[in-house]
């Protein structure tokens, strides 16, 4: 049976990025590491996240999104941390956290949506 236009294949299940001179390659998370990227957002945030997330001010906005990078590749890039020569990757200046952000809006969150929008679709409507 052939595959409809509308039927999306398989996202891959791994995406590289390069931060620097270094290449990286990013799995997706099992159960426990999206548990621990969720519990690393809430304590960067102080308990705020959301209300970052889901605010109107732009500034508020970023660091949002600058919480999600860090705490998805904490846990994914542990070695990243090192290689960048940082304690954390909060401590990275603007143009280099601006790089990192760059990878992670253009390569990881693309991705990541693929996955949401398949892990999303009832079990019963990917058989049909």
């Amino acid at each position: 049976m052939k595959e409809s236009a509308d039927e999306k294949k398989m996202p891959l299940r791994s995406v590289s990025i390069k931060i620097g001179s270094n290449d990286y390659t990013l799995h997706y998370p099992n159960t426990g590491q999206w548990i621990d990227i969720d519990v690393l957002k809430s304590q960067f945030s102080n308990g705020n996240y959301e209300k970052l997330k889901y605010s109107y001010d732009p500034g508020f906005l970023r660091s949002a999104i600058t919480i999600d990078a860090v705490a998805l590749l904490n846990v994914l890039v542990p070695k990243l941390k090192e290689d960048l020569t940082v304690k954390s990757l909060f401590m990275l200046d603007r143009e280099k956290m601006d790089l990192v952000l760059e990878e992670y809006l253009v390569k990881v969150v693309p991705w990541l949506e693929q996955w949401e929008k398949l892990l999303s679709t009832p079990i019963a409507a990917k058989s049909e």
